[in-house]
């Protein structure tokens, strides 16, 4: 009866050991394919070999070692390759905007701020004393796009800016904020900011003989809208552009980095 028990056992055991190597013969197959995936660069079908051991075999303990360890490769060059291409996009934009930035003012005061506002130097202040006009702008920070419009005469509680071509199509913008009202010995000017994007930039760029209108609670009126703003417009659009897209590049690429590093360290204790 002994003798019996113990052959079973012996038995039961050579089964068992024989289902585990099939098991990891089974998995190799997965693993050899996602090696080749990473060698051809194909991180995402490397993953999905790697998820087919984990799902199909997971009792397959070695091979499943071994793709974890090549996950981590797959992680760490898929990083890699990303952040290189996001250094060489963010190279492209910063230049782009350095570009554009050396033909608008930079109105900044160093003492008292970080970031300053980019706009045209026909549309600076004191160009522009006692008179209705839109100034384009562009935050150095993040590239924040957006139109003021100061209009001098009496009260409109402006609500929308309006860009009207002659074909009767038009774009409407929404202001950030209430009308601020600023008043001296020659006249009341009421600024408004709006926010903007590049399509208002597209519509501008498209039409000529554009028709600007600040509308409001009480009434509206016509801005003074020439060839040359309506260039400024696009050049401050561009620049806003190129500088939000700076802006995304440098969180991407700070985040590629943290993964690098993360990995990197991973990949090093094991």
């Amino acid at each position: 009866m002994k003798i019996r028990n113990l052959l079973l056992v012996l038995a039961t055991g050579l089964t068992l050991s024989n289902c585990a190597e099939d098991v990891e013969k089974l998995a190799q197959p997965y693993l050899t394919r996602a090696q080749q995936s990473l060698t051809n660069k194909q991180y995402a079908l490397a993953k999905l070999q790697i998820d087919s051991i984990k799902q199909l075999y997971p009792k397959a303990f070695d091979t499943r070692a071994q793709a974890q360890a090549l996950l981590i490769e797959v992680e760490l060059s898929e990083a890699r390759a990303g952040k290189h291409y996001t250094d060489s996009l963010l190279t492209e934009a910063q230049a782009k905007a350095s570009a554009i930035a050396t033909t608008l003012f930079l109105d900044k005061d160093t003492r008292y701020q970080d970031y300053g506002t980019y706009y045209a130097t026909r549309h600076r202040t004191g160009k522009n004393v006692g008179r209705s006009y839109l100034r384009p702008q562009a935050s150095e920070k993040d590239g924040a796009f957006t139109i003021t419009a100061l209009y001098r005469g009496k009260p409109i509680g402006a609500h929308t800016l309006r860009f009207a071509a002659t074909d009767g199509s038009y774009v409407d913008l929404q202001p950030t904020d209430e009308p601020y009202v600023m008043s001296d010995a020659t006249g009341r000017t009421e600024r408004t900011d709006f926010t903007a994007t590049p399509d208002v930039a597209h519509f501008v760029a498209r039409h000529t003989n554009m028709k600007v209108t600040v509308m409001g609670n009480s009434g509206k009126a016509q801005i003074p809208f020439a060839k040359a703003d309506a260039e400024a417009l696009v050049q401050v659009a561009d620049l806003a552009e190129a500088l939000q897209a700076t802006a995304t590049l440098l969180a991407q690429q700070q985040e590629l980095t943290r993964r690098i590093n993360f990995y990197e360290e991973r990949q090093a204790k094991r």
